[in-house]
């Protein structure tokens, strides 16, 4: 049984990237795992595809991450995090933990996620 993670519904703006192709794209929910993104006229993507995400949360400060594609369902698509720069996990934990509002629920994910390797879990998007 994999676990889930806790999904924050967002409404950002970020852009996608794919063999070498950027889309704009509308981040509707974020993990610790992954995130769901739609983007218009979206091609379909095998699972799998390796792609860069970029999730801009001001002009200061953003979330980037590689990630490979899990589902697509039309112009929703699913990604789950394949790697991270310090910088943008420590985002991604602040924005976390100030909407799920429970310290030791992030702990636990945070603690699951590092003994969960990628690809065992839905990315919950």
């Amino acid at each position: 049984m994999s676990r889930r993670f806790q999904r924050i519904p967002l409404e950002f703006p970020g852009r996608l990237e794919l063999d070498g192709r950027a889309c704009p794209v509308r981040v509707l929910d974020i993990s610790l795992r992954g995130v769901l993104v739609e983007c218009e006229g979206l091609e379909p993507l095998a699972p799998g595809t390796p792609g860069q995400v970029d999730i801009p949360l001001s002009d200061e400060a953003g979330i980037a991450f590689e990630g490979t594609v899990r589902w697509q369902q039309g112009e929703r698509l699913g990604l789950e995090i394949a790697a991270m720069p310090l910088e943008s996990a420590g985002h991604l934990r602040r924005l976390v933990e100030l909407n799920l509002g429970d310290e030791a629920l992030l702990e636990r994910e945070f603690a699951a996620m590092v003994a969960e390797p990628p690809g065992e879990d839905d990315p919950g998007n």
